[in-house]
């Protein structure tokens, strides 16, 4: 049917729209839409032959109160339904509109591809016809009101399995800005991991990257997020394997020295007898052995860009009265030189040691202890955001599977309650070990990680802090033995993986009673 639409600008009079409408009854045509908001009436109505359709015009704006007849193209609501079609095909996240009752309003070309669906075939359907373990998060953002960000989900489809992150946000509408609905953003967890791979073999990092979903972890990382674009100095407190150096690089890419260079000292690392040539460089001839042309230190080649000292707390007393100076002076002198040389640069370090406690002892300097306590941030260890258990060791089993050439295994229940139930004292850093142990010693036919192998752990009968080394030896023994016949279920083939001979495998099994058939 050929229709005509119309904008009308009006005053905003009680009985207008009525008049509107009563305007249109002797033309007998039909009114397919009509929209109405303060000021403006939009109207698409049925065709009418030329002559009289100038005589509907002039009537029209001779109604009191209208100001303005003029032809449209579109009603706003077709321009917003055009703009929200051209966005669900454009975007690359998988989207999907539900009303309030659950059911599928619409589905875009990603969402679809993902779940291998039409998304002709879902439209009207209940949610939980295609997805029923997510019924639970949307119930409870409808509920709430508050979004779902980053849910883990293993769906099964037509004899493939499908890992997705998943997010839940309410769609708000009317006056007191109710939950409508909502849209769940869907994205593959597979490209998820191409992405953060390919950003990390290009050095670039952002806080979008690191995987959570805890209130933790969020809470650190908006705090991380505020003195991002700062130059002051910033102190990073966590647990080993917490993540300090990943922050570190993060903020420094998310500020305005990310095109200079991101330079990692581990102070603990470093010999005390080279740590302040290394860090502060040296002249020619300052010392035996020294370079001809001298050498610039840690310090110079971080310049326009960031310095991250690690493992400050290790750093020896006697060399942190000249740090001191430098981050005051904001300039250094090199080994065996006098020319001071101006810094440009932003110092951020971290420890996992109690610096106020070392302060205390005396084993570091109080004034060095403000001067890099300006703005602390605590990384919360993995224990306290048990929620980003789940996230993390997806991402490392689909890591580790590529790595192994396997297709990505599924992460089984048991395994996750066995993950989460763990204390993690070594944080992110043992998490990554155990799940790469885990998916290494995973059979090869098997599509689901059920087994965790979280290492050598402490029996609960026995006090192994008296342990002699040959027992703890004989345990960590016995436990790679069982692993690899539970792994190859063959004495030849676990015998080529330990590296040992057939008869060696063969001993081990008799010494410590371990059948094939037991593993």
């Amino acid at each position: 049917m050929e229709t005509i639409s119309l904008r009308l600008k009006t005053e905003d009079r009680v009985g207008i729209t009525h008049d509107v409408i009563s305007c249109l009854l002797p033309y007998h045509t039909d009114i397919v839409r009509m929209e109405v908001k303060p000021h403006f009436i939009h109207l698409k109505i049925g065709s009418i032959p030329s002559g009289l359709f100038k005589k509907l015009l002039a009537q029209m704006n001779g109604i009191d109160g209208v100001m303005q007849v003029e032809l449209d193209c579109f009603l706003p609501s077709e321009v917003r339904e055009g703009q929200m079609d051209t966005i669900l095909k454009t975007v690359s996240e998988g989207m999907i509109l539900l009303d309030r009752n659950l059911h599928i309003q619409a589905m875009n070309r990603a969402a679809a591809e993902m779940l291998g669906l039409s998304p002709e075939s879902v439209k009207g359907k209940s949610f939980s016809s295609i997805w029923e373990s997510g019924i639970k998060s949307c119930q409870g953002c409808l509920e709430t009101g508050k979004e779902v960000l980053n849910v883990p989900v293993v769906l099964y489809r037509k004899h493939r399995t499908i890992q997705l992150m998943a997010s839940y946000n309410p769609v708000r509408t009317g006056e007191e800005w109710k939950q409508s609905g909502l849209v769940v953003v869907i994205r593959d967890m597979k490209q998820i991991n191409q992405l953060l791979q390919s950003a990390k073999q290009n050095g670039m990092i952002q806080f979008s990257d690191i995987i959570h979903r805890s209130e933790a972890m969020r809470k650190c990382i908006e705090a991380a997020k505020r003195v991002a674009e700062k130059d002051a100095t910033i102190f990073l407190w966590g647990e080993s394997g917490t993540g300090k150096e990943l922050f570190a690089r993060v903020i420094h890419f998310a500020s305005r020295r990310a095109n200079g260079p991101f330079v990692s000292v581990n102070c603990a690392a470093i010999p005390d007898a080279l740590l302040e040539s290394e860090l502060f460089g040296y002249e020619p001839g300052a010392f035996t052995g020294a370079g001809k042309g001298g050498k610039k230190g840690l310090f110079e080649m971080a310049q326009d860009g960031t310095l991250f000292l690690d493992e400050i707390g290790e750093l020896p007393l006697h060399h942190q009265a000249k740090l001191l100076r430098v981050l005051e002076e904001r300039l250094l002198r090199r080994v065996g030189g006098n020319r001071p040389v101006p810094l440009r640069l932003r110092i951020i370090t971290a420890t996992n040691r109690d610096l106020k406690e070392l302060v205390r002892r005396g084993q570091f300097r109080e004034d060095l202890y403000y001067r890099l306590h300006v703005i602390p941030i605590n990384i919360p260890p993995l224990r306290e955001r048990k929620e980003d258990i789940s996230l993390l060791s997806v991402y490392f089993i689909e890591r580790y599977c590529t790595k192994a050439g396997r297709a990505p295994l599924v992460l089984s229940q048991q395994a996750l309650a066995r993950l989460e139930a763990h204390g993690w004292p070594g944080n992110v850093r043992e998490l990554q070990n155990v799940i790469e142990r885990s998916v290494y010693l995973c059979p090869d036919k098997e599509t689901e990680l059920k087994e965790i192998y979280l290492g050598v752990e402490p029996e609960p009968v026995r006090d192994h802090s008296r342990l002699s080394l040959k027992e703890h030896v004989e345990r960590v023994e016995k436990q790679l033995v069982q692993a690899g016949l539970k792994r190859y279920k063959s004495v030849r083939k676990t015998a080529r993986h330990l590296g040992v001979s057939h008869t060696a495998i063969l001993n081990k099994m008799k010494k410590y009673g371990i059948s094939k058939e037991s593993c």
